[in-house]
C-alpha cells in the first residue's frame, strides 16, 4: 500500500517530504512542471504541462496503482479537488469523494445546496446565452457578478454595473461554464480552519481590507484577524458552520470560507472550499494558533501522529497579512520594508527590470507580509503604513512614464 501526492503548490508550502517523513510506505508525486524540480525524496516523481486540465494524470495516477496500490490521495490545491475525488470514488480509497469534491467546487451547486439549509445567499443564476445574463439584470437590477462556477482566486470574475458593461462583456463570447449573482454591498470576511474526524477544531474569521477584486483597480490585497470580541467572531463561525452542514464535508479536510457583511447587518454566503486558502492564510492561521492546519491535515489523512497545541478561543496576539499586486509595466525598483518585531515574514518576489501585464488573479503579488499585532486596529494600522511603504518605495515603468504604485 502506498499514498499518492496530486501537487500544483510550491515547496515551501508544502514540504510533504518532511511532512511525511515517518510514513513508512511508497510516496508518489504527480505534479505541474514548473514544480518538478522541488519535489525530491519521493518513489516516483513525474511532471505534466497544463497542470490544470492535463487528463494524463489522472490516467497515470490510475496506472501507477495498479503497482502501488494507492491507500491514500492527498491534494491541497483547488485544481486537484475534483480529480483526485474521482480516483478516490473510483479506487474505493477513503477521503473526499468526487460527489463532495463537487459540490464544493461548483458554485451553483453549493449555493444551491447551502440555500436548502436557510443559509442565505446572493440571488444567482447558470449562464447558458446571452438571454440568460440579459434576464437576470432585468429581473434583479444592476450591479451584477459575473464569474466562472468552477473559479478561483477571483479570476475572470466581472462586475459589471451598467448597461454598457454588459454590452461590452458580450460582446467577447460567453466563455463556458459561467455565472451570475447580485453584487452585495458590504465588507468580505473569510473564515479558516481544520475539521478532524468530522469535527471543527479550528475556525476563526479574518476580514479582507481593499476585497478579492482590489487587485482589478491595482489596490493591495490585505487581511486581519478578528478578536474574539468583536460581535461578528461567533456569528461568523456558526454562520460558517450551518453552511458546511448542508454539504458533504470530508472527515478530514482544512477549509476557507467567504462571507459577506451587508450595511444593514446580514451575513450572506459567497462560498466555501474544502481546502485551505490562499495568500497568507495558512502562515497566519500558524502564527496564530501554533500549528500548521496544512501539515495536520495532511498527517491525519496518512495515519501519521501530529501534535495541535490547545486552540486558545480568545488569543493574545492576531495575525494580518498584505499582497501588494504587479502592475502593468517594468518594475523599475522595489526596497523591502525596514525590519520590525511585528512583521513576522516579508517575501519579495520580484526584482528590478521584471516585466508584468498587470495581476490576473487576487493572490499575485510581487511582495507579501505576514503581520502580528495585539488588536484588529493594531494590525490595521500596521498593514496601511506597510501599504504606504511600498507604495513609496517602489517604482514602475510604462510607455516611458515612471510612475510609483
Amino acid at each position: 500500500m502506498s499514498t499518492l501526492i496530486l501537487n500544483k503548490t510550491a515547496y515551501s508550502k508544502s514540504p510533504y517530504d518532511v511532512w511525511l517523513k515517518g510514513l513508512d510506505e511508497p510516496v508518489a508525486m504527480l505534479t505541474s512542471t514548473d514544480r518538478a524540480d522541488e519535489c525530491r525524496n519521493y518513489d516516483v516523481i513525474e511532471a505534466f504541462d497544463d497542470y490544470p486540465v492535463n487528463g494524463c494524470i489522472e490516467m497515470r495516477a490510475l496506472e501507477l496503482n495498479e503497482t502501488y496500490h494507492f491507500k491514500t490521495i492527498i491534494a491541497s490545491s483547488e485544481f486537484d479537488m475534483l480529480r483526485a475525488g474521482k480516483l478516490r470514488s473510483l479506487l474505493g480509497i477513503k477521503g473526499q469523494s468526487y460527489k463532495s469534491a463537487l459540490l464544493f467546487r461548483n458554485k451553483i451547486l453549493m449555493k444551491e445546496q447551502v440555500r436548502k439549509a436557510g443559509v442565505k445567499v446572493p440571488d444567482f443564476k447558470k449562464i447558458d446565452s446571452a438571454a440568460d445574463l440579459y434576464k437576470f439584470v432585468q429581473t434583479f437590477g444592476f450591479p451584477v457578478v459575473v464569474k466562472p462556477i468552477y473559479g478561483s482566486g477571483s479570476v475572470d470574475t466581472t462586475v459589471l454595473r451598467n448597461r454598457q458593461d454588459v454590452w461590452n462583456f458580450l460582446a467577447k463570447g460567453l466563455p463556458d461554464h459561467l455565472e451570475v449573482e447580485s453584487f452585495i454591498e458590504g465588507d468580505m470576511y473569510h473564515i479558516d480552519g481544520l475539521i478532524l474526524d468530522e469535527e471543527i477544531v479550528l475556525s476563526w474569521p479574518s476580514r479582507y481590507i481593499n476585497g478579492c477584486l482590489a487587485f482589478q483597480d491595482h489596490q493591495f490585497l490585505g487581511s486581519l484577524q478578528l478578536e474574539l470580541k468583536n460581535p461578528l467572531t461567533r456569528r461568523l463561525t456558526d454562520f460558517v458552520q450551518k453552511a458546511l452542514a448542508a454539504l458533504p464535508v470530508p472527515n478530514t479536510t482544512t477549509f476557507h470560507a467567504e462571507v459577506f457583511h451587508t450595511p444593514d447587518d446580514e451575513l450572506v454566503f459567497c462560498e466555501v472550499a474544502s481546502r485551505t486558502g490562499g495568500a497568507m492564510v495558512r502562515e497566519a492561521t500558524a502564527q496564530t494558533f501554533g500549528f500548521d492546519i496544512n501539515e495536520v491535515c495532511v498527517k491525519a489523512q496518512c495515519g501519521l501522529e501530529f501534535h495541535i497545541p490547545e486552540v486558545d478561543n480568545n488569543p493574545d496576539r492576531l495575525s494580518g497579512w498584505l499582497l501588494i499586486p504587479p502592475k502593468d509595466g517594468v518594475l523599475k525598483e522595489i526596497k523591502p520594508a525596514p525590519a520590525a518585531d511585528w512583521i513576522a515574514k516579508q517575501n519579495i518576489s520580484a526584482q528590478a527590470g521584471d516585466r508584468f501585464h498587470g495581476s490576473s488573479s487576487s493572490v499575485d503579488a510581487i511582495a507579501s507580509c505576514l503581520i502580528i499585532g495585539r488588536t484588529e486596529a493594531e494590525l490595521r494600522g500596521r498593514i496601511s503604513r506597510l501599504a504606504t511603504w511600498f507604495h513609496d518605495h517602489t517604482v514602475w515603468e510604462k510607455n516611458s512614464d515612471v510612475c510609483a504604485i
